[in-house]
């Protein structure tokens, strides 16, 4: 039996052709450089590009542990041609190449791995620890065997093995905690993986690896909402409110990972491999808001400053008139856990192999909240717009006496997700043509089913003329608190106040509710607690034919694939008045030939040339497909489905050149092209004064997922590494990573407006400085954002869009004894706000939210 091993992230390298989604990437040669740290990872995570059939970047195991990266997301960031959404301070979902997350397919080790994440095909990478990986892969290109999912292209998470590794035995631990810049809490993780080769011939393997982390944090919000056109103003335009936050998170991660391989012969191997990640968050979220009146402002002739008047409401609650000042609570508490466990083989019989692997899925959100309403009248109302991060406040604030409840909810949600899935491939190898050369068929069958169940009991205020109270009334009021979410100008304090004593609130609710203080509201409940609520069946069975055909410097990789979906969705419709809700049954069936085509050009032992084209397909989100939607009455939103949309259809070409110039060395630009059917994009049309489903609202915004015509998404990408080992003395540890993309994508709007794709960036670059010498490790690492689309309005001033985002982060270590090694990070060092806008003019700010910086101290072994 073969003896040589290979270190875990040379597996990158070596394995990728061999494992369950390796089909992407040709076979590299059983020899590995037996290289350490960052160098190493470099030279592997380029070996990995270089052997693939299509283009395909990865992050190594050495990668994952080399920056100061929390999870999957940032890892992957660092990558050219991705952009990541950072959700409270932590990177979160990935696109690629300009296409939405939920556009991509998500996978481990090869087969679908589904998401917790409510309602979404968007895998919240958040939710899984980078240190139980062997390595992330991102695939730009498919070939026949891959799945058709996936417009964007395949992020696929690779878990470890004991046979990764060149040690027969392998031990490695880390742990570290830190110090978060507003609330000096100490943040901090734990990860241990340990492996072993066992048995007579080293046949067998076991891998078990656990993460743990604990951050809680603070996050500064400063959401503004509705900014309309406004001649007089000097920004064009006015919004509808402020509001402010001071959360207080808790995010906890347990991970886990393990593998079980049995190598009987060269030619038989079998394994039973299992992931499981649980994230909760705990979240403690009061708000102050201010509703400006919509026809009383008064604007100073500078166009920046003024004021709306009003009267305030009595000190004993009776309400008032004009500007409406609002104090809500939520406590928040959500739970998202991810399993799945696989089991698989191949056998070769001459030359022919074949793979066979079966999976189950499944995955689960809980998300729990109670949420608190209170209103007043506070009177005259001031504001200034001078600033991007503006003021407005009342002359005289609110006091918890004049503060008048208004509505109590419980919001419950659920949602299950299960996915059984099995695959067959059979591999011919071409002996008669140059080595690696091959024919390949396969068939896969996917079983998914999602059930999303939400209630919300509303609670409101008694009658127009009895029985209402006051937060003051009952001494459940709190101190207030300082807000600061303007990283420009950190001493800028937003007053909220009066807040809350969450104990009293929480008891006075308990004795109260659906008594004459808080009774319920039937017809609202009854509405909240059906109409989100689908079940969803998804089947995909597939089969495809490829084959891989070497000539000299010449590779042809022609394929097809064919993929028939079975989908049947039952949701909940309103009807009558408010006071009927029936179920809404649809089925929906498609079927999709996918071609594809990739021709590889190696002219030298340096350089090589890429063309391919590929048809891919987006499935619509399953909340998008649910015949019902829902209602958040206490931000005046609805969300509604479409049981009608068309899947994505997108067909791909590209073309790149690659230069691998020296060890570690690679100059590569690329150009794709997608031109997509059927794109769907949220269109959000905000009515005033109106009624809906039986409840007022002044200002309503109202969500439906449409079809599009037809849109395009073109780009181009660069990337540049090298190490600089020929550079005298110290600086020959120094090495450097540059990447850059630019995008630019078309959409063709129901109505005729053309608009650009939700989540496509114009420009993402990135830039890494790093050094290995002796005992010292180091990178500092910069990555840009540019600003995209969020979504579409209805009018077009109501459009949303993410600004930039620039990240500066650091890290450094020492090796204090062979391969125990010291370390420090920093996170965020430039206190970067994610800020969102609207209409296009980013001084209509929506939302600035500020998280600080965060430092970590800690220490890793391996053995």
């Amino acid at each position: 039996m073969r003896k040589i091993l290979l270190p875990a992230s040379a597996i990158g390298a070596i394995a990728v052709a061999t494992s369950a989604y390796g089909q992407a990437v040709a076979e590299a040669e059983d020899d590995a450089i037996v290289v350490t740290g960052q160098r190493a990872q470099q030279e592997r995570s380029i070996q990995v590009k270089r052997d693939a059939i299509g283009v395909v970047d990865v992050s190594a195991a050495d990668d994952i542990g080399r920056l100061p990266d929390r999870n999957v997301a940032e890892v992957v960031e660092h990558l050219p041609g991705v952009g990541v959404t950072y959700d409270q301070g932590e990177g979160r979902y990935v696109a690629i190449r300009g296409v939405p997350s939920n556009l991509n397919n998500y996978t481990l080790n090869g087969m679908e791995i589904g998401n917790p994440d409510g309602t979404t095909r968007s895998l919240p990478l958040d939710i899984v620890s980078g240190q139980l990986l062997n390595r992330v892969e991102i695939a730009k290109v498919k070939t026949a065997d891959m799945d058709g999912q996936g417009i964007g292209g395949t992020v696929n998470l690779v878990t470890q093995t004991a046979f990764d590794f060149r040690n027969r035995t392998n031990i490695a631990v880390s742990g570290k905690a830190g110090i978060q810049q507003f609330n000096n809490k100490v943040p901090y993780q734990g990860d241990l993986t340990a492996g072993t080769r066992f048995g007579s011939d080293d046949q067998f393997g076991i891998v078990l690896g656990g993460s743990y982390s604990d951050r809680n944090f603070y996050s500064m919000g400063f959401y503004p909402d509705n900014w309309k056109p406004v001649a007089a103003a000097a920004r064009g335009g006015l919004p509808d409110n402020i509001k402010y936050t001071r959360y207080s998170l808790d995010r906890e991660r347990i991970s886990g990972a393990g593998s079980f391989d049995w190598h009987p012969s060269d030619t038989q191997t079998f394994y039973v491999r299992g992931v499981y990640s649980r994230f909760t968050e705990n979240e403690i979220r009061p708000r102050y808001r201010l509703d400006f009146t919509t026809t009383a402002y008064t604007l100073n002739p500078d166009g920046l400053t003024g004021f709306a008047n009003g009267t305030p409401s009595s000190a004993t609650g009776t309400p008032g008139n004009g500007t409406e000042r609002r104090e809500d609570l939520r406590l928040d508490y959500k739970v998202k856990t991810l399993a799945t466990g696989m089991v698989g083989g191949s056998s070769e019989f001459g030359g022919f192999k074949l793979d066979y692997e079966g999976a189950y899925s499944r995955n689960i959100t809980n998300d729990k909240y109670p949420l608190w309403q209170f209103r007043c009248n506070p009177g005259r109302v001031t504001f200034d717009f001078s600033d991007k991060i503006y003021d407005a406040a009342p002359v005289t604030e609110c006091s918890a006496n004049q503060m008048q409840f208004r509505q109590y909810q419980e919001f419950d949600q659920r949602n299950v997700e299960k996915i059984w899935q099995g695959k067959v491939d059979g591999t011919y190898a071409l002996e008669s043509l140059d080595a690696g050369s091959f024919i390949k068929v396969g068939a896969k069958y996917r079983d998914t089913s999602r059930d999303f169940d939400q209630d919300q009991p509303t609670w409101v205020r008694a009658s127009a003329t009895a029985n209402r109270w006051t937060l003051g009334q009952y001494n459940l009021g709190g101190p207030g608190v300082c807000v600061n979410p303007d990283s420009a100008n950190v001493k800028q304090c937003y007053y909220n106040s009066p807040t809350f004593d969450i104990d009293a609130l929480k008891a006075f609710t308990a004795q109260n509710l659906g008594g004459a203080l808080m009774p319920l509201d039937a017809a609202t409940t009854l509405s909240n607690n059906t109409i989100a609520d689908f079940q969803l069946k998804e089947k995909v069975a597939a089969g495809y034919a490829m084959a891989n055909l070497k000539f000299g410097a010449l590779t042809i990789t022609p394929g097809i694939r064919y993929e028939h979906t079975s989908l049947d969705i039952t949701g909940f419709r309103l009807v009558a008045n408010s006071t009927t809700i029936l179920p809404d049954a649809r089925h929906n069936t498609y079927d999709d030939f996918l071609p594809s085509l990739i021709i590889k050009v190696a002219p030298s032992a340096t350089t090589i040339f890429r063309f391919a084209y590929s048809k891919s397909l987006g499935r619509p989100e399953y909340s998008n497909l649910s015949p019902g939607g829902s209602i958040n009455s206490t931000d005046g939103t609805v969300s509604l489905g479409n049981p009608d949309l068309k899947p994505y259809r997108a067909d791909n070409f590209d073309a790149t050149a690659e230069w691998y110039f020296a060890k570690g060395g690679l100059l590569s630009i690329g150009a794709f092209a997608k031109i997509i059917k059927n794109p769907i994009f949220s269109q959000t049309t905000v009515l005033r004064n109106t009624t809906y489903a039986g409840v007022a609202y002044s200002v309503l915004g109202i969500t439906q997922p449409l079809n599009a015509d037809k849109g395009d998404i073109i780009g181009i990408e660069a990337q540049y590494q090298q190490q600089f080992t020929f550079l005298p003395g110290l600086l020959s540890g120094l090495g450097i990573s540059l990447n850059g993309t630019l995008t630019d994508s078309n959409l063709t709007l129901p109505d005729g407006r053309k608009s650009t794709f939700p989540q496509q960036s114009k420009y993402l670059y990135g830039a890494e400085l790093f050094y290995q010498k002796g005992i010292v490790e180091a990178s500092i690492a910069y990555h840009n954002t540019g600003h995209s689309l969020l979504a579409i309005g209805s009018p077009a001033y109501n459009d949303q869009y993410n600004d930039d985002l620039r990240r500066l982060d650091a890290k450094a270590s020492v090796a204090v004894w062979r391969d125990i090694r010291v370390f420090v990070e920093a996170q965020n060092l430039t206190d970067e706000p994610t800020r969102q806008y609207q209409a296009g003019i980013k001084d209509w700010v929506v939302q600035n939210e500020r998280y600080g910086r965060t430092y970590y101290a800690g220490l890793s072994a391996k053995f």
